[in-house]
């Protein structure tokens, strides 16, 4: 197998040793975006939970800072959120803004000990998160008996002047609210019947208003983790279009609607940037890059797992009804260092477009029309394949992927071969951004992401073919060569 140094993203954040997860706490504050993930320094597989933190002034180049929070005598630290607390509404910064960090306390749970051990704990910290203190009082919220009761997300709800947070309750959402950021009131809960489930529960939500674009509407959309069934099989992340009103959320669609944030195999446990001034007005969105049944076996050993690059999202109108649209975010522009085009030319199969050789990163923009009975095929990377089709004035997106090095748990989950029906044939936009690891693929204005790992087996050097291996197609396409605008920076502070 290559060497993991080769591995190792570009562009997109990993730790600079040990394991990550989920990431929590995505705040934004004075210039930084803030990044806290789930993390274990003392190994690059999954163990007791802390909080690494990073910072960045462009989503792009980040600071590694000290951990931000670490087990203690309560428990483990799992995932929850971060908000800027402005007026000191908690009383915990002496009548200045600071930061609320709150999080699941999961106690260690050995045969003997109570069957309940999640509970939800907060930190607060006065100096723009270089130093944290966690509250006297916790838990803030007790286990109400439940297995699983965690992943909080916490934010002011402004019309109702009170905190809001939402919290798993095995396969629902529970909303609490409270006045003072530490004492916190049930009010109600949403997910039975609506939308996907499996045997296991529910994870990491997320709760925020977006206009809908061309309106001056707005929806409130719940982001929810699937652990195990999700859309192309493992852990994926779902999405409800609906409507808050501070203490319950309602779904606009039937509970029997299934919407999907990420259609590929490793996109999950989403969360999005809190506190975004409104002159910039962007929902910013990030993912972990990977997937349960075959996390913790990556081959990678110093350093284990990747987030997404950071998405923007937009809210449009669509035939279906209102759905959720990605774009990467405009800063990705700033990292390009070789532009070609290929402009206007309209193809018979069989027919060789491109073939683009990168190293590091690269991405492909491209119009695409494709006639009946007509195939695209685009070789990302070495082990990986993207075909669009048009059958029957429908196109379809195969996405196919293989891999093994020696271990059974990757090698028997790693592979996929798996469809995605895109509707009616229409030109059709896509976006596709390549890093050492990773494809992430945005069609038809972002309407739909596919997000999927690729560890080659062959050297750096990787070639991006399209080819139109049957009918005929009208194409618009230019790649871009990425370079890293900053290496990162292991500073402690």
């Amino acid at each position: 197998m290559l060497a993991e140094k080769h591995y190792r993203p570009l562009l997109h954040f990993t730790p600079a040793f040990g394991w990550l997860n989920d990431p929590n706490g995505l705040v934004y504050k004075d210039g930084e975006y803030h990044l806290f993930y789930q993390y274990y320094p003392g190994d690059s597989v999954w163990g007791p939970m802390h909080w690494g933190h990073a910072v960045s002034h462009d989503l792009l180049s980040w600071t590694h800072l000290p951990i931000a929070l670490a087990p203690d005598e309560l428990g483990m630290c799992f995932s929850g959120t971060a908000t800027v607390d402005t007026g000191d509404k908690s009383g915990l910064f002496g009548g200045n803004d600071g930061l609320l960090a709150y999080y699941t306390i999961a106690a260690e749970k050995l045969p003997e000990d109570v069957d309940f051990p999640q509970s939800q704990g907060l930190a607060y910290s006065s100096d723009n998160g270089r130093h944290w203190t966690k509250y006297s009082g916790n838990p803030v919220i007790p286990n109400p008996g439940l297995q699983d009761f965690r992943d909080p997300k916490v934010f002011w709800y402004e019309p109702g002047q009170h905190w809001v947070m939402v919290v798993t309750l095995g396969q629902q959402i529970g909303i609490y609210y409270s006045d003072d950021a530490k004492n916190w009131v049930f009010s109600s809960v949403f997910g039975e019947g609506h939308g996907a489930h499996d045997e296991r529960a529910w994870e990491c939500p997320d709760l925020f208003e977006i206009n809908v674009e061309g309106s001056t509407d707005s929806r409130w959309i719940l982001i929810v983790g699937v652990q195990r069934e999700a859309y192309a099989g493992g852990s994926g992340t779902q999405y409800f279009v609906g409507r808050f009103d501070g203490k319950r959320f309602v779904n606009d669609n039937p509970p029997e609607t299934v919407l999907w944030l990420d259609h590929g195999r490793d996109f999950y446990a989403t969360q999005t940037w809190a506190d975004i001034p409104q002159s910039d007005g962007r929902r910013i969105a990030l993912g972990w890059m990977s997937c349960w049944p075959y996390a913790n076996h990556l081959p990678t050993h110093s350093w284990r797992s990747a987030m997404s690059m950071p998405h923007e999202l937009t809210l449009k109108h669509t035939v279906d009804g209102l759905r959720l649209h990605h774009a990467f975010i405009r800063e990705l522009q700033t990292a390009y260092a070789d532009s070609h085009q290929l402009a206007g030319m309209t193809l018979s199969a069989p027919a060789t477009l491109f073939e683009a050789e990168w190293r590091s990163a690269l991405r492909l923009t491209m119009t695409i029309t494709l006639a009946e009975n007509s195939s695209l095929l685009l070789t990302p990377l070495q082990g990986t394949q993207l075909m669009l089709t048009v059958q029957n004035n429908q196109l379809v997106l195969r996405c196919l992927r293989q891999g093994a090095w020696g271990n059974e748990a990757y090698d028997q989950h790693f592979p996929h071969d798996y469809s995605l029906e895109l509707g009616m044939n229409r030109t059709l936009t896509l976006d596709l951004l390549l890093d050492r690891c990773s494809a992430e693929l945005l069609l038809d204005d972002g309407r739909y992401a596919v997000t999927n790992l690729a560890f080659p087996e062959e050297g750096p050097q990787q070639t991006l073919r399209a080819e139109l291996t049957a009918g005929t197609a009208q194409i618009d396409a230019e790649w871009h060569v990425l370079t890293q605008p900053c290496l990162l920076s292991e500073k402690t502070e």
